[in-house]
């Protein structure tokens, strides 16, 4: 199963018995698996990794997650016996992973960080939001990243997913910005 793993910027997670040292490319195995006890974890959700990695120094992974895998219902976290460091991602492919999970999976409650409900403001340069809604609308400061995700009308199912980045020219920063149909438009104030 793909899933996502969050790190410290030197590829550290903690683990039940202290911290262990990753590498990226590797594969690692464990004899046993419990949420929050043993065993390797990481996510179906991109979003969990922030919920334990939400440094901007800190690294993310596509992740192979095999052999026994037990999942305890706390998000989409799961334990596995078998973890490999597939793809390294930036912050912002996080965000993007996650808009995929939630087309995907539109009717399970969404991981909260950086995530807002119908209006939201990404503040940090480097960083993202995803505005989720009906009628999604979003500003950021420039340097950031947005995604609009627009539901359907009567559904929670995914109609657009609308990217983009506030360069502070033609997307003007401290403007917020929403969907007309499928096209970006200016929100008046």
């Amino acid at each position: 199963m793909i899933a996502f793993k969050g790190f410290n910027r030197d590829l550290q997670a903690t683990m039940g018995r202290g911290t262990f040292q990753f590498e990226a490319g590797k594969t690692y195995e464990e004899k046993e698996c419990k949420c929050a006890h043993n065993g390797f974890h990481c996510a179906e959700d991109p979003l969990c990794a922030l919920g334990y990695y939400s440094s901007m120094s800190d690294r993310y992974f596509v992740v192979r997650a095999e052999g026994d895998i037990n999942q305890d219902g706390y998000n989409s976290r799961i334990s596995c016996t078998k973890l490999t460091l597939v793809k390294e991602i930036s912050r912002v492919e996080l965000g993007a992973y996650a808009c995929k999970y939630m087309a995907k999976y539109p009717e399970r409650k969404p991981d909260f960080h950086n995530v807002a409900l119908e209006k939201g403001m990404c503040h940090t340069k480097d960083d993202f939001i995803i505005v989720r809604g009906k009628h999604p609308q979003a500003a950021g400061v420039k340097g950031s990243y947005v995604f609009l995700v627009k539901e359907k009308p009567k559904s929670k199912e995914i109609a657009v997913i609308y990217p983009f980045y506030v360069d502070g020219e033609e997307i003007k920063e401290s403007t917020y910005y929403g969907l007309r149909g499928e096209e970006l438009c200016r929100k008046k104030s």
